[in-house]
């Protein structure tokens, strides 16, 4: 499995394995299982957030690290803190004792000195960016993190904080989480207006920058397979996927290259994420058959040629 390079030195699996959000013994066992298989499969690269499974994901991450005897180099350690809670998604907390705090929790829970990169889960656009990249670029120079990155932050609101770490020596983000997917929505399709999704501006200017991507969402929350088993989409789990015309296009063409290349819809679906910017697919599994499917994507390089089909139908 190929990685990608972000900043501190850390290499991301081009798949990462997102964090459990759920609890009980029967999901702990098969949750691990999967991360046991994941890595006989060449992944490397965990995702956890302190909001993920009622705070209990990092726990749970520690747990399956412990129970492996697996050594700290052998993992790579994606954190998220500063979600807000579920019952006021708006009561963003920014402050630089919240920021380090929820580092500091997340570490201990895992039973472990660092991260590979923390990640602030959502941006409070109205907080000018001074106190909050002061306060990770400390957690860096503490060795508590290699290097920071971004969930949910606009591609201006990045710009705007790098600009202020080059001029003021401090840690710039080296690593976005954003909605991105073959299939499309907005914000306000999705219902949650914290939410950033990838759109042709965000697009563009990620594709000039360089900035890599953790694209979560990447295989469209089980819309395409779901279209592909002529299953019913549930309602309110895919961001309302199916509410948009094109989105149904492109799972037909998705299915289309999918057959003609003899890969699986998730070997597909991960390539295009991965080879249309630079980019690895974060995808979250509750059956072990989801991640055989996406893993697949390592052993398949779509050309541009086929992007271009998934995204516009064109030929040639």
């Amino acid at each position: 499995m190929q990685t990608v390079e972000i900043g501190g030195g850390v290499r991301l699996s081009e798949m990462v394995f997102g964090g459990t959000k759920r609890s009980g013994d029967e999901a702990n066992r098969l949750q691990f299982a999967m991360m046991d298989r994941y890595m006989e499969l060449g992944g490397n690269t965990f995702d956890s957030a302190r909001i993920y499974c009622g705070g209990m994901s990092d726990k749970y991450l520690g747990d399956w690290i412990r129970m492996n005897g697996i050594k700290r180099d052998e993992v790579v350690l994606s954190l998220k803190g500063c979600s807000p809670p579920k019952s006021d998604p708006y009561a963003f907390n920014l402050s630089p004792e919240h920021i380090k705090g929820e580092l500091y929790e997340a570490l201990d829970l895992i039973g472990t000195d660092h991260a590979d990169v923390y990640l602030l889960h959502r941006d409070d656009p109205s907080l000018p960016v001074d106190e909050i990249m002061g306060a990770l670029h400390e957690l860096v120079q503490e060795g508590r993190t290699l290097t920071i990155g971004c969930s949910n932050w606009t591609a201006a609101r990045i710009v705007e904080a790098n600009r202020y770490a080059e001029a003021h020596g401090l840690t710039p983000f080296s690593v976005s989480q954003v909605f991105y997917s073959l299939a499309q929505t907005t914000p306000m399709q999705a219902r949650d207006l914290t939410l950033v999704t990838m759109n042709d501006v965000e697009k563009t200017w990620y594709q000039e920058s360089g900035m890599p991507v953790m694209a979560f969402g990447s295989m469209g929350r089980g819309f395409f397979h779901a279209y592909a088993e002529n299953r019913p989409q549930r309602e309110r789990a895919f961001y309302n996927l199916d509410y948009l015309p094109e989105n149904m296009r492109r799972a037909e063409r998705a299915v289309t290259l999918a057959k003609e290349l003899g890969c699986s819809l998730g070997a597909v679906l991960g390539a295009y994420v991965r080879d249309s910017l630079k980019a690895v697919a974060l995808c979250s599994f509750t059956k072990a058959h989801q991640l055989e499917d996406s893993m697949a994507m390592a052993d398949v390089r779509l050309t541009r040629e086929q992007i271009r089909f998934l995204e516009s139908g064109e030929r040639g």
